[in-house]
């Protein structure tokens, strides 16, 4: 498996003409390493917007960019930052380097997130405990799935039992081989519509870390396949399982 499913040209190989991917190691190879990444300039995203590059691509680049294994283990409390020539801007903080381990072990919470149903004003607020482990009674049963949705053709690898493609996501790449069927409404869907969006909802399957990076296998997959329009409603060229 290669280290960036969806970066790997400046430009993604399509029949149609789509926005370019923003090949960062190739760009600015001082700065980015796919396989030994190095801390990045805080406000990097700004130097790069300076540098002519257009917004939305460079929040798709560094979204994958920094949320890789790799990435989140460079940032060791003391490592350099770097800025796009490569120079040191900066050091990691220990509070960062906590920050990333939290990520890498899935227990990150952002900051400032409100709070789920507060107690209205006026009212003292329960004392509930930490945590509390389950009785029986509070388990019901219930399918796991996962819905994601991705607006850009991947480049399939044929295999057996259909196209295997792969979708980056700021947690997991999620990988998932889809029916011939299903591929070809994609297809049908870059080749009909300036803009599109798949949703793509499976079962969990396997999970599995290489190098530190999350992967995750969606099993039985189903796609349904929607034009996006600017003020009308979607059309919908229809689900495949």
């Amino acid at each position: 498996m290669t280290d960036t499913p969806t970066l790997d040209s400046a430009i993604a190989p399509e029949s149609k003409p789509q926005k370019p991917w923003l090949d960062l190691a190739t760009l600015y190879p001082a700065c980015f390493n796919w396989k030994q990444p190095r801390p990045l300039k805080i406000g990097i995203f700004h130097d790069l917007r300076a540098a002519g590059h257009p917004r939305p691509a460079i929040h798709k680049a560094l979204a994958v960019y920094c949320s890789r294994g790799r990435y989140l283990k460079a940032l060791r409390a003391g490592m350099p930052r770097l800025d796009l020539q490569g120079q040191p801007v900066g050091t990691v903080t220990e509070e960062e380097q906590a920050q990333a381990k939290a990520k890498l072990a899935g227990t990150w919470t952002p900051p400032n997130r409100p709070a789920s149903n507060p107690a209205p004003a006026g009212q003292p607020t329960p004392d509930l405990p930490i945590d509390a482990p389950l009785s029986e009674d509070n388990i019901v049963t219930g399918r796991l799935e996962l819905t994601l949705k991705f607006s850009d053709l991947p480049k399939p690898m044929p295999v057996k039992s259909g196209m295997k493609i792969g979708i980056q996501t700021d947690s997991a790449l999620v990988v998932a081989t889809l029916p011939p069927k299903a591929w070809k409404k994609l297809e049908k869907a870059q080749a009909e519509w300036p803009q599109w969006v798949a949703a793509l909802t499976g079962k969990l399957g396997t999970r599995a870390g290489a190098d530190g990076e999350a992967v995750v296998v969606l099993e039985q997959p189903a796609l349904q396949v929607f034009e996006k329009k600017a003020k009308a409603a979607a059309g919908n060229i229809g689900a495949a399982s």
